[in-house]
């Protein structure tokens, strides 16, 4: 895996190279960057603040973005699939019509993060926290919410949930307590 500095990074994407496959992008402070397009197929992003990073249409199939900054960042019609953000501050990001297919996001802040019309598969979200979370039109399948924590989610009568609660696991009062919080239809 090469390891690249901010200053390298910023001069090959200027100079109009896309493709940073595999390289070794971890700890660095990327916030603010336009990164459009990107690809970032297998790359290490670990520990690395991408707050504010514009991140549209990127490839980050099997990134590590482990203990990230995503703080606002747009990940619009990105693929993030087979990726790793565990422990990843998603606060505020913007995740409207993306990919992510048999990935991570476990103990992760989702609050006021906007998955409307995305597509999530196989997701592990495991002690995440889905705070006025807009899950408009998207559709979720095989993504186990009944181990994340929920807490005012948008939603409309087209978003598609499929296999995402465990009944064993969910007490009785889980579906009670979780309508109190739950504004529909947007």
């Amino acid at each position: 895996m090469l390891k690249l500095r901010l200053r390298e990074l910023k001069q090959r994407y200027a100079l109009g190279a896309r493709n940073f496959t595999y390289a070794d992008l971890s700890d660095l402070d990327l916030s603010g960057l336009n990164l459009e397009n990107v690809n970032f197929e297998g790359t290490n992003l670990q520990n690395s603040n991408l707050q504010g990073t514009n991140l549209e249409k990127a490839n980050l199939k099997g990134a590590n973005l482990t203990n990230c900054n995503l703080y606002r960042a747009n990940f619009y019609q990105a693929d993030l699939s087979y990726g790793n953000l565990i422990y990843s501050n998603l606060k505020e990001a913007n995740f409207h019509c993306t990919l992510i297919k048999n990935a991570c996001l476990d103990y992760g802040c989702l609050e006021r993060t906007d998955f409307s019309e995305a597509y999530l598969r196989n997701v592990s979200v495991e002690g995440t926290h889905f705070i006025r979370t807009d899950l408009t039109d998207s559709t979720l399948i095989d993504v186990n919410l009944s181990r994340a924590y929920l807490s005012s989610i948008y939603y409309t009568k087209l978003t598609k949930l499929y296999n995402c609660f465990q009944p064993e696991i969910i007490s009785d009062d889980f579906f009670d307590n979780m309508s109190k919080h739950i504004k529909s239809g947007l």
